[in-house]
């Protein structure tokens, strides 16, 4: 039976170099799961004697346990690495996942809980059917990460090995990048690169072969082992990410199909569904102006109406868009026209245009919430004759547009079938409305004056602002304006719409966001959901679809501030807020600010950075003609320039800073006097045998100084009396020429 060549004998625990690496992790890795494969060089033994070769390999590369503190490292980075996937998954799977890394945890103390085979298959079926049960398949965004999460609690429910942990932290590494599936946020981004190097530092204190008693001392080595690697990536990440071609579209549409929660206005009204928003904190938008003076001086904050969807029908009780059934806006401008306004009937804009760029949350519909009127689109967007800036398909991730409008124009005309939606009404209007409509129109030559009116009615007590308002019977509007007069910003605006209606006066809801809180470090305005607004618009002649927000004729002292909204970091109702005042308050204020500012950053830099924006950036380096070929071609370059300079540091970078490694080169220069000098990336063992071949009368004081120094390098951490020792053989070997030679 041949033997297998020195070439292709897998390294042992000595052999390995003096500094572990990523890829030679990895290489590692590779080699021990492939034990059992021939060497190309060795002829395939007899079967008499296959045997006894397989329990030699076995018992020859058979991966050593992994200690105590390595099972804890890592139980602990699969537990908090999970912790946000596990909010995202249904709770049957969060608890299963829980209880199998309790067992883990459990069984590190007490080996004894640690299950054998036919448990952990036991355990693998319960979880495939937990999995199966809660998402009814094992395909798609939240049932294929349930089941990944899964398998990963158990692979390392079963691991008795150092291999078993190496396959566990790859394995791990899968885990991270999936739950950006489930959010984009920069702390996410953050928490994810915390554990991925928690997750190198542990394959790298796994690479090494000898181990300690001083752990503190071993995890600090991993942890810079951990650092040093990541921050030799980073540059070479920053150039695929600037000059890696950015898509508009995704390479595959997954169609995952599973349920997402999408906080957001609706294409319907009814009393109850602004509150809903109301007490949401998420984010809606932030908005970014282009002018000299961010905030625009000639925009104050309470006049930011950010227009959403329209409203025309209803039945008394729910208000809806137009329907198929009637004629419904046809879409009137693309992105490619930069002047919209031109091709709608309007007469005359009166202010100058005010630019910005929004930074959209997911809604899972179509609208782009813009000020009114919309000059210049987004990329694929069109503008509806009723001034809804919509997209081609629904906003179903992060999205970044630019817009432009003007916030004072005039309308010449109104189309006859906008008219008679305008002024539709359902069947349960009370007689207390229209004698409250005639009042006014017999007191009022002009629809004008009929406004001013209605916006006095609403002015005056009992009427107040409320979150918590009374509950209505099966005629809403006519009980509020008569009985309860309490109410939130859907209960005045449709209100006000059925009475201009009956006044004859066009009007229609308009659904959208007020305000915004900005911020002095990002430069921009936050939107939340808490600013989430309804208002109306009524038809005057000469000046066309006229805003008038009922809400705002409340006088603030019988405003009820039911909930605190400053005190939770959210804004106030509509053109409501209470200062934040206090010290404690200021603090606060300011933290949001900053984290604010952070997640600007992020968006704008990050998550919107498009092939736009790169094709930008390189027209400002000079480079603008390249394109496909070429920027391929640079991104090459610019990476292999990455990488040969971490390799130039790393040659000039000073060798043997350690005392045991100057006193190793000490030996190798006294061997080298006789003609036996060290070759380049010769290891240890092999450089001893290739020495005691050539002079076997050295053996005795070569064997002390290598095994010296192989305990030193691979085991414990040298103390200076070890230094010491060590050097003081080495000192004493003088090895002289072999005169028989």
């Amino acid at each position: 039976m041949s033997q297998r060549p020195a070439s292709d004998r897998p390294k042992r625990s000595a052999d390995l170099p003096d500094r572990p690496s990523l890829p030679r992790m990895f290489s590692r890795l590779l080699q021990s799961l492939r034990f059992n494969q021939p060497s190309q060089h060795s002829k395939t033994p007899q079967p008499s004697r296959r045997r006894h070769l397989r329990n030699s390999h076995q018992d020859r590369y058979r991966d050593r346990p992994p200690d105590r503190w390595q099972l804890t490292a890592a139980t602990l980075l699969l537990g908090l690495g999970a912790a946000p996937l596990l909010f995202e998954l249904r709770l049957q799977v969060g608890l299963f996942v829980l209880g199998l890394l309790l067992i883990s945890g459990a069984a590190i103390r007490w080996p004894r809980l640690q299950p054998n085979r036919w448990v952990l298959v036991a355990l693998t079926l319960l979880g495939g059917l937990i999995v199966l049960e809660s998402y009814r398949s094992l395909v798609g965004q939240n049932a294929g990460s349930a089941l990944l999460l899964v398998m990963i609690a158990l692979k390392r429910l079963e691991s008795r090995t150092r291999r078993d942990l190496r396959v566990l932290v790859i394995a791990f590494g899968f885990l991270l990048v999936i739950q950006f599936l489930f959010g984009e946020s920069p702390w996410l981004a953050v928490w994810m690169l915390l554990m991925l190097i928690g997750a190198i530092a542990l394959l790298a204190d796994l690479s090494v072969a000898g181990r300690s008693d001083k752990r503190l001392a071993d995890w600090r080595a991993a942890g810079r082992t951990a650092l040093i690697l990541t921050a030799q990536a980073a540059p070479l990440a920053l150039v695929l990410f600037v000059l890696f071609p950015r898509l508009d579209a995704p390479l595959w549409d997954l169609q995952l199909g599973d349920e997402r929660a999408v906080t957001g206005l609706k294409d319907w009204l009814e009393p109850g569904s602004i509150t809903e928003l109301i007490i949401s904190g998420e984010d809606a938008f932030r908005v970014r102006f282009d002018a000299p003076q961010n905030p625009p001086q000639d925009l104050p904050v309470n006049a930011m109406y950010w227009r959403g969807p329209v409203l025309w029908r209803t039945n008394g009780q729910r208000w809806l868009p137009l329907s198929s059934t009637t004629p419904t806006p046809t879409p009137t401008n693309r992105s490619d026209n930069a002047q919209p306004a031109d091709a709608l009937p309007v007469r005359e804009l009166l202010s100058d245009p005010i630019s910005y760029t929004v930074v959209l949350e997911p809604t899972d519909q179509r609208w782009l919430f813009a000020l009114e009127l919309p000059t210049q689109l987004p990329e694929r967007s069109r503008l509806t004759a009723d001034f809804q800036l919509l997209a081609e398909k629904p906003v179903t991730d992060l999205r970044l547009y630019r817009a432009s409008s003007v916030v004072d124009y005039r309308m010449s005309r109104l189309s006859p079938a906008h008219e008679r939606a305008a002024l539709q009404l359902p069947a349960n209007i009370s007689e207390r409305m229209q004698a409250l409509v005639a009042d006014w129109q017999a007191s009022s030559e002009t629809p004008a004056q009929i406004v001013q009116q209605a916006l006095t009615f609403f002015s005056q007590p009992p009427f107040r602002y409320t979150l918590l308002p009374p509950a209505l019977g099966a005629n809403p509007t006519d009980e509020f304006l008569f009985e309860t007069q309490a109410g939130f910003c859907e209960h005045y605006a449709s209100s006000f719409v059925l009475l201009m209606r009956l006044a004859d006066i066009p009007s229609r809801i308009v659904l959208g966001y007020l305000g915004g809180e900005y911020n002095p470090l990002s430069g921009d305005y936050l939107i939340r959901q808490s600013d989430a607004h309804a208002w109306a618009e009524v038809w005057l002649d000469r000046r066309g679809w006229t805003r008038v927000d009922p809400t705002a004729a409340i006088d603030p002292a019988r405003v009820e501030r039911e909930l605190r909204f400053d005190t939770l970091g959210r804004s106030a109702p509509a053109r409501f807020r209470v200062e934040e005042s206090s010290a404690l308050g200021q603090l606060v204020r300011g933290a949001r600010f900053l984290a604010g500012a952070f997640d600007s950053g992020w968006k704008n830099w990050v998550l919107g950075y498009s092939s736009r924006d790169q094709f930008r950036l390189l027209d400002q380096l000079g480079l603008g003609q390249l394109r496909e070929y070429g920027l391929a071609l640079l991104m090459t370059v610019a990476g292999s320039a990455v990488m040969l300079g971490w390799a130039l540091a790393l040659s000039r970078r000073p060798r043997a800073r350690d005392p045991v490694q100057r006193c190793w080169q000490r030996f190798g220069q006294r061997l080298a006097r006789i003609g036996l000098g060290p070759q380049r990336h010769e290891a240890p063992l092999h450089y001893r045998a290739r020495v005691l071949k050539a002079r076997p009368d050295l053996q005795p004081t070569v064997d002390a100084i290598v095994d010296s120094y192989l305990r030193l390098r691979y085991q414990a951490p040298p103390t200076k009396t070890d230094h010491r020792i060590l050097c003081r053989q080495i000192s004493r070997f003088r090895p002289r020429r072999d005169r028989r030679a």
